[in-house]
C-alpha cells in the first residue's frame, strides 16, 4: 500500500507493507514504512499499552512521521500479558530487531535507532542497552521498585475511565497521575511477582556500551519523572551520552508528541548522521 503524505507543502509517498512475518513460531507480524525519499537509515518503533494492550496499527501515525523524514520504520507487535508475562515483550521486540537487520530491506546496517512511548519507552530503552543503537523513550517506565517500596498503601486497580482502543495515541490524556492504575499494569506485567523488578528495570544492565539516548517525559503525568533521572545518572556514570527533557502538563507518551518531536528528529540525525 502506498500512502502520500504531506510535508511542507510537498507530497512524499511511503509505501506501507503490513503484517510481515518475523517469528514464525510465534506468529508475531510487523508492518513496514518505506518512504521515496530515503536517508538510508532506519527505526525500530515500538508501540505502547502497559505492556498488556495496544497493537503496531496505533502506532502508524507516528512511523508515518519518521518515514516522512526519510526512515525506513519497522513497527512490531509484541506478546502482550497476562497471555505472557516478563520478559516475553523484551525478547520479542530483540527478535525484531535482529530480523530487521537481516531483512532485504534498502538501509545501511550501521544507522538503524529505536523509538517506543510509555511502555514502547520501556522496551526501546531494553533495546538500548543490549544493541548500542540510538534510542529515544518517551514516558518509559523505569524507576518501579523505588516507587513501589514508596507507596505501599496504593491499591492497585485497572483504568476504567479511558477508551485506549478507540482513543488515537497521541489524544490520550489521562489528566495526570493515576496511581492504582500504575501499579496494577506493573504487576499485570510480572505476574504479581515484585521479585522481578530488579530484571525489569535498567539499571543493572546499564554499561558503556549502551545507546546514547534521549528520555522525555511529563512533569505531572502517569509515569513518576524519577525514572528518567534515574536512568540518566546511571548512563551519564557509565559514559553513556543522554538528553532528557521534562515537558509541562499531564500529557502521556505520545500526547505530547508536539514538544518532543523536535527534539526526538535532531538526536536522531546527530546519531545515525543523516
Amino acid at each position: 500500500m502506498c500512502n502520500a503524505l504531506t510535508l511542507g507543502g510537498i507530497i512524499m509517498a511511503v509505501t506501507v507493507t503490513n503484517d510481515v512475518v518475523y517469528s514464525p513460531d510465534l506468529n508475531l507480524t510487523l508492518d513496514v514504512f518505506v518512504p521515496d525519499n530515503p536517508n538510508h537509515a532506519a527505526i525500530l518503533d515500538i508501540h505502547g499499552g502497559g505492556w498488556f494492550r495496544g497493537d503496531k496499527s496505533k502506532e502508524a501515525p507516528m512511523a508515518e512521521r519518521f518515514a516522512e523524514a526519510g526512515f525506513v520504520v519497522f513497527v512490531p507487535n509484541y506478546r502482550l500479558a497476562p497471555k505472557t508475562f516478563f520478559p516475553a515483550a523484551r525478547e520479542d521486540v530483540l527478535q525484531a530487531y535482529s530480523w530487521l537487520k537481516e531483512s532485504d530491506y534498502d538501509f545501511d546496517r550501521d544507522k538503524i535507532a529505536v523509538f517506543g512511548s510509555s511502555a514502547g519507552g520501556s522496551l526501546s530503552v531494553d533495546v538500548g542497552l543490549a544493541t548500542g543503537i540510538p534510542t529515544v523513550s518517551w514516558s518509559g517506565i523505569f524507576d518501579i521498585k523505588n516507587w513501589f517500596e514508596s507507596h505501599p498503601d496504593v491499591v492497585a486497580q485497572p483504568d476504567t475511565h479511558t477508551d485506549f482502543v478507540k482513543t488515537a495515541s497521541a489524544q490520550i490524556d489521562q489528566g495526570g497521575r493515576n496511581d492504582p492504575f500504575y501499579k496494577w499494569f506493573i504487576l499485570n506485567y510480572v505476574d504479581s511477582d515484585e521479585t522481578k523488578f530488579d530484571d525489569v528495570e535498567p539499571f543493572k544492565r546499564v554499561t558503556e556500551k549502551a545507546g546514547p539516548m534521549y528520555l522525555a517525559n511529563s512533569l505531572q503525568e502517569i509515569i513518576p519523572t524519577s525514572g528518567v533521572t534515574s536512568l540518566a545518572d546511571a548512563l551519564a556514570k557509565a559514559n553513556v551520552p543522554v538528553m532528557t527533557q521534562f515537558v509541562t502538563g499531564g500529557k502521556h507518551a505520545e500526547g505530547y508528541v508536539d514538544k518532543a518531536w523536535d527534539y526526538t528528529l535532531a538526536f536522531y540525525k546527530q546519531y545515525l548522521e543523516v
